[in-house]
């Protein structure tokens, strides 16, 4: 920006005194744990939950992802999955589809079977039924998107 006019030269200079690199995320999972535990007591805190951390398969996901979106993305998901966690532990059930279907892109097709069990176990039926009807909740137990649910559905009415 200096370069190219956009930017004051001498101000550039009076804050490039000390610089500061910090890793990205991915390259300090060993910070993982006390970040979770960090966002999850703040997090308590703004939602008035009593969350008191996440399951094993929960950090073995989080270590495995790569976090294009840094600890601000670390600290969205850990939002969304304390707002959606039924239970005072929060389970693979809780995180975004997406994340664990990028892990699963990474890792392999056989990871899914250790992810997200009910996937194997549940038909979408059994899953509605164990929702009382609610596409939300049985695109959750089969960790799929509501999308999927109401596209399944509209494909098995179709055939």
């Amino acid at each position: 920006m200096v370069k190219q006019g956009t930017f004051r030269e001498d101000l550039y200079y009076r804050m490039n005194v000390v610089q500061i690199v910090v890793p990205a995320l991915r390259e300090r999972l060993e910070d993982l744990d006390l970040l979770v535990t960090h966002f999850i007591t703040k997090l308590n805190k703004k939602l008035g939950k009593l969350i008191q951390g996440v399951s094993n398969d929960v950090i073995d996901i989080f270590k495995s992802y790569t976090w294009p979106g840094n600890v601000r993305e670390l600290e969205h998901t850990l939002e969304r999955a304390i707002i959606l966690c039924e239970s005072n532990i929060i389970t693979v059930q809780d995180l975004p589809p997406s994340l664990i279907d990028s892990v699963q892109a990474d890792v392999g097709l056989s990871s899914k079977i250790l992810l997200s069990p009910l996937k194997n176990i549940l038909t979408l039926a059994e899953a509605l039924e164990m929702s009382g009807g609610n596409k939300t909740r049985a695109a959750k137990l089969l960790g799929i998107s509501r999308v999927t649910v109401y596209r399944q559905i509209k494909k098995s009415l179709e055939g």
